[in-house]
């Protein structure tokens, strides 16, 4: 935690024990001078903090003691792929061969000295002179061009590892179970064009993992003026909803949230939120590569750049939760933020800075005190009518 952290929070504490209510706009604002602007424009992943390790959960040392990052796809009968970074390498942008290749020298070399990262394509990978070494998860967006049955045909050697289908509408269940019966491999499902709809049908048809791309679904109407922070929180919470009255023994679909990912805190952020893999864009990946200059291509030094910047991301994924006194990557949650904004507060239910409770929860205790002082009494309905005023739900 840096000096300005600590400003912020012992500022805050003075001002909610002189005033003993929650203030009504971000301390950072004052700070970053924002305060006349619009706080759905700001980016409030620079208001959520990460809180290091207390008293009772000391620190880890990364370099000493094993911090795990591992994480399997697959639920049930389909065939297991573990990756030892939790990345799958996501984006639309399209790249030439050059760039390709660069990955795939990369991602083999990573695998060779057993950093597993997965990439999700639509094309394909040319893996004739060196074969694939890494999970690849090819993407279905047009079943009527790429049929089941004709896609799985063409499986060889260099097939894919697992499948990522774009559901669009209720037929997509007929062909996610014609996938299912066919295919031995994890199935993804990319439900960002119908989040958080389906999620139940999706999910009974022994799916292994929901991919939702964050910044599809922001630019919905549901969700215009929407963080990231909350689609993340709505994906959570509805697999979790899912799973609570199944058999806790059995395997559960795992959650990939892809979208604007451009920093290693960001990732950590994005795991303690609920994600069990990150989305890492293609884009970003690359950029510090040769790639978007103006220097000649070279397939080799754009490779070893790519390699490099992995194996800084991971150990840097592995500083994290090592930090926060965890010896596992996915044991960070909700209660490791801290948020300085109340509307992260609310999209993302994250306890505030310097009261470690949400904002709705503060406003539930309030709202609790007043009901008794006065002695009124209103019903569950009733309150959680008056929270979902205020943007609980």
């Amino acid at each position: 935690m840096n000096d300005s952290d600590k400003f912020m929070i012992r500022r805050a504490v003075l001002e909610l024990a002189k005033t003993g209510i929650p203030r009504s706009a971000s301390m950072d604002d004052n700070i970053r001078k924002t305060r006349d602007i619009n706080l759905r424009a700001i980016n409030l992943w620079d208001y959520v903090t990460l809180i290091g390790a207390q008293l009772s959960r000391p620190a880890y040392d990364p370099y000493r003691e094993t911090i795990n990052l591992d994480i399997s796809i697959g639920i049930g009968k389909s065939r297991k792929i573990v990756l030892n970074i939790p990345l799958i390498i996501y984006g639309s942008i399209d790249m030439d061969s050059y760039s390709l290749d660069s990955l795939h020298l990369a991602l083999n070399r990573l695998a060779e000295q057993g950093q597993v990262v997965g990439i999700i394509l639509e094309g394909e990978i040319n893996t004739k002179k060196d074969k694939r070494k890494y999970p690849l998860f090819k993407k279905i967006s047009s079943i009527s061009e790429n049929h089941p049955g004709d896609l799985l045909g063409e499986c060889n050697e260099f097939c894919a590892d697992g499948l990522v289908f774009e559901y669009k509408d209720d037929s997509s269940v007929d062909i996610i179970r014609d996938l299912r019966e066919q295919f031995d491999g994890p199935i993804l499902v990319d439900v960002s064009n119908v989040f958080p709809s389906s999620f139940n049908s999706i999910l009974d048809l022994k799916t292994d993992g929901i991919l939702v791309d964050t910044e599809k679904i922001t630019k919905s109407s549901r969700y215009n003026g929407k963080h990231a922070i909350k689609v993340i929180c709505d994906a959570r919470n509805a697999l979790n909803s899912y799973y609570k009255s199944k058999d806790e023994s059995s395997d559960n679909a795992i959650l990939v949230i892809a979208g604007d990912v451009n920093s290693t805190g960001k990732i950590a952020k994005v795991a303690a939120l609920g994600a069990d893999i990150i989305g890492y864009s293609t884009s970003i990946l690359i950029a510090n590569s040769y790639i978007y200059s103006e220097k000649p291509y070279d397939v080799i030094s754009i490779a070893e750049s790519v390699y490099r910047h992995m194996i800084g991301t991971k150990e840097e994924l592995r500083g994290i939760p090592a930090a926060l006194g965890y010896s596992d990557f996915h044991n960070i949650s909700p209660s490791d933020l801290r948020t300085s904004s109340i509307d992260a507060s609310l999209q993302g239910n994250i306890p505030l800075e310097g009261i470690d409770k949400t904002y709705l929860d503060t406003i539930g205790e309030l709202i609790d005190e007043f009901l008794s002082n006065k002695e009124l009494n209103m019903t569950y309905s009733e309150v959680r009518d008056v929270l979902k005023s205020i943007g609980g739900e």
